[in-house]
């Protein structure tokens, strides 16, 4: 893939900036729409004789996104999505909208959100600034000295939430996405899965990152169960096993070697 691999890089140095022209109505937050992204990133595409083509799939049994880029010279490279089983057209189309967006914007690695997490309800809350505990003293009164505030203790983070957030930064897996997927489970966040849930959300990260890196999507599946899945049963912890098997994969790509 050298010819497609020169373009693309020739590409992306050429991209325009990508507006944030959508806002998410529930978090008020600003976000690059596919249009926004599209039109932000086509024209350089084309410049360099590559084009960006999306098409839906059936995979055993399940509809996916396959994502490919096709380069003028006849290489192309390509990614594979799962999306999610919804049976209102409606939902559906906004969920395979959403999907559309994050491959493009993961197969050409350019940002479409704010720098913005929803966990961050659950961050520290910054310390409150040292105030000054005398009061002005008023005529005839003696100075008081007021007691000192106590210290306001952050809300610690659920271990679900905890593990879910620490996995999506790793990823670099879009938070509109992981909302979505706990909104079809009928959930707001992720304290409210059991471990079973919380595992099935972890893959569908995990293999969300590994569409582009592995030739087919058994690859990705079977090589997720042996790197992460058995090395967590051997007592490695899942951020390690993960980071290790995103190494892994990154090294074996062509286009790094």
């Amino acid at each position: 893939m050298q010819e497609l691999i020169k373009a693309l890089i020739k590409a992306k140095a050429e991209f325009n900036p990508i507006q944030k022209d959508g806002t998410n109505p529930h978090y008020k937050r600003k976000y690059a729409t596919l249009d926004a992204v599209l039109d932000a990133v086509t024209p350089a595409l084309g410049k360099h004789g590559l084009v960006i083509i999306q098409t839906t799939e059936i995979f055993e049994g399940k509809t996916t996104l396959r994502t490919h880029i096709f380069h003028e010279s006849g290489e192309s490279i390509a990614s594979t999505y799962p999306l999610p089983e919804i049976s209102d057209s409606q939902k559906l189309g906004a969920a395979l909208t959403y999907a559309r967006r994050y491959a493009v914007c993961a197969i050409l690695s350019v940002t479409a959100d704010e720098d913005d997490d929803a966990e961050s309800a659950n961050a520290p809350q910054k310390p409150e600034q040292p105030q000054n505990n005398i009061r002005p003293r008023k005529d005839n009164q003696q100075y008081r000295v007021q007691p000192t505030k106590q210290a306001v203790t952050p809300p610690s983070i659920n271990p679900k939430d905890l593990r879910v957030k620490e996995v999506r930064t790793l990823l670099n897996y879009p938070l509109d996405l992981v909302k979505e997927w706990l909104h079809s489970r009928n959930v707001t966040s992720p304290s409210e899965l059991d471990s079973l849930q919380i595992d099935e959300l972890v893959k569908t990260m995990c293999l969300a990152w590994a569409g582009n890196k592995f030739g087919h999507p058994n690859h990705a599946v079977n090589s997720y169960e042996k790197h992460v899945i058995d090395a967590v049963l051997r007592g490695v912890s899942e951020m390690e096993a993960i980071q290790a098997w995103m190494e892994g994969a990154l090294a074996q790509l062509p286009e790094l070697n």
